[in-house]
Formats: C-alpha cells, sequence, structure tokens
C-alpha cells in the first residue's frame, strides 16, 4: 500500500506554471495537476494512452487535427502515438492517469511545460 498526499509540496515538482504530484503503482500512475492559465504543454507523443479529468479550470488539447476544450467534470481519452498538446484557458486542476511513465516520476519531460511569457524562446 502506498498513500499520497497531494497538499505535501515536497512531493510535487514545478515547471512553468505547471504542478505536478504523482502515485505510482506497479502498472499505473495517476498525477494530480495544477496548471496555470496560459501554462503550455508543448507537441509531444508516447507509447501510452492519457486519460484526462479536469476536477476545475478549463484545458485545451490539441490532438490529431483536433482541438478539445476540457472543463470541470469532463474527461478527454488520448489515443497512445497521437501527437498532443495544451493550454490552460483558466487555471486548472486536473488528474491524469497513463501506464507507468519514468519521466513522470524523474521529471525528465520538465521541458515540455512552460508559460510563454516566461521564455523569450517560447514566443
Amino acid at each position: 500500500m502506498k498513500f499520497y498526499d497531494w497538499s505535501d509540496e515536497k512531493t510535487r515538482t514545478e515547471v512553468g506554471g505547471y504542478r505536478r504530484g504523482v502515485a505510482v503503482g506497479e502498472n499505473i500512475m495517476m498525477a494530480h495537476v495544477e496548471l496555470d492559465e496560459g501554462a503550455i504543454t508543448a507537441p509531444h507523443s508516447h507509447e501510452y494512452e492519457e486519460i484526462i479529468y479536469v476536477v476545475r479550470g478549463k484545458w485545451q488539447v490539441n490532438l490529431d487535427g483536433k482541438t478539445v476544450e476540457l472543463k470541470a467534470n469532463q474527461t478527454l481519452v488520448i489515443p497512445p502515438n497521437i501527437e498532443h498538446s495544451s493550454v490552460a484557458l483558466e487555471d486548472t486542476l486536473a488528474v491524469v492517469s497513463t501506464n507507468y511513465r519514468p519521466e513522470w516520476r524523474e521529471n525528465t519531460d520538465y521541458w515540455l511545460h512552460y508559460k510563454p511569457e516566461d521564455h523569450l524562446w517560447a514566443v
């Protein structure tokens, strides 16, 4: 058994308006994600599907040539190997589930998340 407390800041990572706490099982993971309005996830793809559930706020996800705006109590399933990106249209709290991905636990995917006004190169 493992217990996670999302209010424990020591277990969270923060990059460019994107804060993530991760709960890790043997084969699955769940992330508690807080995004500041304007926070971006750069285009990327991976071999795992993801399920996004928005608790509050508004999160725009771009995938496979379509744009989906997720609001509170809405869920999106992103299939594997589909390029996707996102932008938080409001301050947002979401839960994201996926297969085990070491880059989440190790925060080696930090380069995907940023706020454009914090990085001139992102303009």
